[in-house]
């Protein structure tokens, strides 16, 4: 079961960075129509994801495993789409239990998390697209930049092309 092996994952030095209010509105034109209710599964208190998107019209479910709302745990009754910036060091376990919960998401990772074969697999089985911006997001903000790309991995959105760059 995924919960117990999260349990002795040793948390990653960049499991705690927060989404800057650009890289959520940048996504803002690929959400689908029709979708209302959006699930951040790892809201902290003034999540810029939750606040992006409650701006422009949407219904926003935040939970946070702090708050006792864990993501390999807890599912809201009723939501359209989840957007989310998951703990790095976890990503493997939030992409496989998104898929399991069998709704549109979109996670802003790393982009070598394209890198491994088991990854690599169950992207290609499951036909994940990418949207990729053109530069890097700011999430420390005593910084100009990140030392690394993060990219919005996509699933059941039904973009266009499978690779999507943005020019920011």
């Amino acid at each position: 079961m995924i919960q117990n092996k999260i349990n002795y994952i040793k948390r990653g030095a960049f499991d705690e960075l927060y989404t800057p209010k650009e890289a959520v509105e940048c996504i803002l034109p690929f959400i689908p129509l029709g979708v209302k209710t959006i699930w951040e599964c790892t809201a902290i208190e003034n999540s810029e994801i939750v606040n992006v998107l409650k701006e422009n019209g949407f219904e926003v479910i935040s939970s946070y495993l702090n708050e006792g709302l864990d993501f390999f745990k807890y599912q809201p009754e009723h939501y359209d789409l989840i957007i989310t910036n998951p703990p790095f060091s976890l990503k493997d376990q939030f992409l496989k239990r998104a898929f399991e919960l069998n709704k549109p998401f979109m996670m802003l990772l790393p982009i070598t998390t394209l890198e491994g074969k088991k990854r690599s697999e169950m992207f290609q089985k499951n036909k994940v697209q990418i949207l990729i911006p053109s530069k890097r997001f700011n999430f420390i903000k005593e910084k100009k930049g990140s030392w690394f790309q993060t990219s919005w991995f996509t699933w059941k959105l039904y973009l266009k092309n499978d690779l999507t760059f943005l020019n920011l």
